[in-house]
């Protein structure tokens, strides 16, 4: 480790350069982490293809990534519950623990959060794609045996899903919609199937996603582009879906949503739009819809370990490519494309 380590650094629009750093020092209640596995995301994917992400504008060049794990080489001081040699998933963000939204146990919401790998607070928090990275031990989580590097990966955007979820309520014995096939989408597909839904439906845009989540259990899949879609999704369910999860980051997807969920249905919006949207006030009103929006995740990684370690929930199908540390660009340009690709991992 003398000799530093490798890191992908995002310099601007298609610029991710690899850089050689300083391995990080360790600080009383951190462990220096060896990463073995790390995902690329759909906002890394924006930073990369355009040098931003929304309103998040990089200052300075900055490490992207916040879906990893890896294995503990190192602890500070004061440092109990991980040890050197633990296999670790980490949860990226930093809640400043001391506003109301964290006092009261919503720290996703945090006034002053800092997340691994993004540009929303200056200084940016440089993130996991590097070889080694330091982290609070508190946001360690040890894993069982049964969970691999590559399931421990997903674990940051499984709880995202598993979050959204959650915002919906009970959706036992729902039917559930699902808007969007994306690695999300997928993911919600998972946990609301392991949840006890009734009836699981999910649209795309592309083929590819609609086969994948027919084998990962869906009951029905729906073409998005199609004019008829409406009219199977009602002949699936006569009065609409008791609720909707909006993954695709698609205003098109969020009015089908208010029109094919039923009366007094919940939506939920995950996925980011690339622009504000008019929504029909009315409808909602005479619908009494409960439009919810579900942002990052709190007080669930646990819980999304645990569905992975007791079998509920298989996540090795959305890994579709895994590439070694050295062919980081060649990840990352694949990454961009669309078809056929789920999860894009990276292995050290």
């Amino acid at each position: 480790m003398s000799d530093g380590m490798i890191s992908y650094v995002l310099y601007g629009k298609e610029d991710l350069r690899p850089e050689r750093r300083t391995v990080p020092e360790v600080k009383p209640g951190q462990v220096l982490i060896k990463v073995r596995r790390m995902g690329i995301c759909g906002s890394d994917v924006h930073y990369f293809i355009h040098g931003y992400c929304g309103v998040f504008i990089p200052k300075r060049p900055f490490i992207l990534g916040h879906e990893f794990a890896g294995e503990v080489a190192e602890t500070g001081a004061g440092v109990k519950g991980v040890s050197v040699c633990d296999r670790v998933a980490v949860d990226p963000s930093y809640p400043c623990s001391i506003c109301r939204f964290c006092r009261t146990g919503r720290y996703n919401l945090c006034d002053n959060m800092k997340y691994l790998g993004s540009a929303s607070t200056d200084p940016h928090v440089d993130g996991a794609f590097c070889e080694y990275i330091a982290m609070p031990a508190a946001n360690c989580y040890v894993l069982p045996d049964k969970i691999d590097y590559g399931e421990a990966a997903l674990l940051e955007p499984l709880s995202v899903a598993t979050h959204a979820v959650m915002r919906a309520g009970s959706v036992s014995g729902k039917s559930v919609l699902i808007a969007g096939g994306g690695t999300i989408g997928q993911l919600v597909l998972l946990v609301v199937r392991a949840f006890g839904s009734a009836h699981i439906v999910l649209s795309d845009i592309r083929e590819a996603p609609r086969k994948l989540a027919l084998n990962q259990g869906a009951d029905h899949v729906l073409d998005a582009t199609t004019d008829s879609m409406k009219g199977q999704a009602l002949g699936i369910v006569e009065d609409g879906f008791d609720i909707i999860f909006e993954v695709s980051g698609s205003p098109a997807a969020l009015g089908q949503a208010i029109d094919l969920v039923r009366r007094a249905g919940t939506i939920i919006q995950v996925g980011t739009l690339p622009s504000e949207v008019e929504l029909p006030a009315n409808m909602i009103m005479v619908k009494e819809l409960n439009i919810l929006g579900s942002f990052r995740f709190a007080n669930v990684f646990s819980t999304a370990i645990n569905l992975i370690a007791s079998g509920r929930i298989n996540l090795r199908p959305l890994i579709t490519h895994t590439f070694p540390f050295g062919n980081f660009l060649s990840a990352m340009n694949l990454a961009c494309g669309k078809e056929n690709i789920i999860k894009v991992q990276v292995e050290a």
